[in-house]
């Protein structure tokens, strides 16, 4: 029986980790696709390197990342689907249901209690309330990386020379739309759904929950290529698996997800020019997306 337990638990952590491993094989796919388009359809000369920089990979990557995972993570959801219906499914010779949905058994044992029984947990209602929340943690958290980037990056220059270029690429004042629209809104979309849909449910089969949690963020991490990003990849990672945890659905990370990423436009550069105002700006960030992200965090939705 505990060797069956331990070959369930490997597979687990074998499917967690495949995911990662498909991304690359997605983006190899959108760097010869764009390839072929610049040079067949669009008849444009481009090297190797300009076109792995282009929109246009990222479009693709990520398009086919939301098709990939979208439909790897409805099948997860199907599979779990029967297991809630049967749960919710109310047990024989508990009393018969009358016109407004209660039992014989649960009238009388609401009025031998005196309470009244709780109304269904509503997870859009419940979200939106907490959307202004989520603006003010993704921008903050965005702020306070860029901000602690840039005290680093003073410090360190040349280790951040090539970190800075990427960023540059992807959120600088001359991307394209198509880099915009991949960035901003589609990676949100496709790696929520790889990481925190599909990698983070195989992570849980296999592991404790904050193991998990840790785990797909780790991979998170390495998905960036790039030890900078891999640092705070991980930490935001980590905040999103447990975003997901408590909320049980991949939605308000992909919301959060993709404020953080479009706020990475919105950092006025004043704010982070020099080291004492970067400096402030991450101590004033970090001092307002904490107490926010415990009231967003503290509430698990039963499942």
């Amino acid at each position: 029986m505990s060797t069956n337990k331990q070959n369930n638990k490997g597979l687990q952590l074998f499917f967690a980790a495949v995911p990662l491993l498909i991304s690359f094989l997605i983006s190899l796919i959108a760097f010869f696709a764009a390839v072929f388009i610049h040079g067949a359809v669009l008849h444009t000369e481009m090297t190797s390197a300009e076109v792995a920089d282009d929109g246009l990979v990222y479009l693709i990557s990520y398009s086919l990342m939301i098709i990939v995972f979208g439909f790897w993570y409805t099948m997860i959801l199907q599979e779990r689907a029967p297991f809630s219906a049967k749960t919710e499914k109310p047990e024989e010779g508990s009393g018969k249901k009358k016109g407004n949905g209660k039992s014989e058994s649960e009238k009388n044992e609401s009025a031998r209690t005196g309470k009244k029984k709780e109304k269904p947990w509503n997870p859009v209602k419940y979200w939106a309330t907490r959307l202004p929340i989520l603006f003010v943690i993704g921008y903050g958290l965005q702020l306070c990386v860029s901000a602690l980037i840039a005290i680093l990056s003073t410090a360190f220059p040349s280790a951040f020379a090539s970190y800075k270029e990427l960023i540059q690429s992807l959120a600088g004042s001359d991307i394209d739309v198509m880099t915009f629209i991949a960035v901003s809104f589609l990676a949100p979309i496709g790696e929520e759904l790889m990481f925190r849909g599909v990698t983070f449910h195989y992570a849980k089969g296999a592991l404790q929950i904050k193991s998990a949690i840790l785990l797909q963020a780790v991979l998170f991490g390495v998905y960036h290529l790039n030890l900078i990003q891999f640092v705070y990849a991980l930490v935001i990672g980590y905040l999103l698996g447990m975003l997901a945890d408590r909320s049980g659905s991949v939605i308000p990370g992909i919301v959060l997800h993709m404020i953080i990423n479009l706020s990475a436009y919105l950092i006025p550069g004043i704010f982070i020019d020099n080291i004492p105002k970067a400096a402030l700006s991450a101590a004033l960030a970090l001092g307002i997306v904490i107490p926010c992200l415990i009231v967003m965090l503290r509430k698990k939705k039963a499942r």
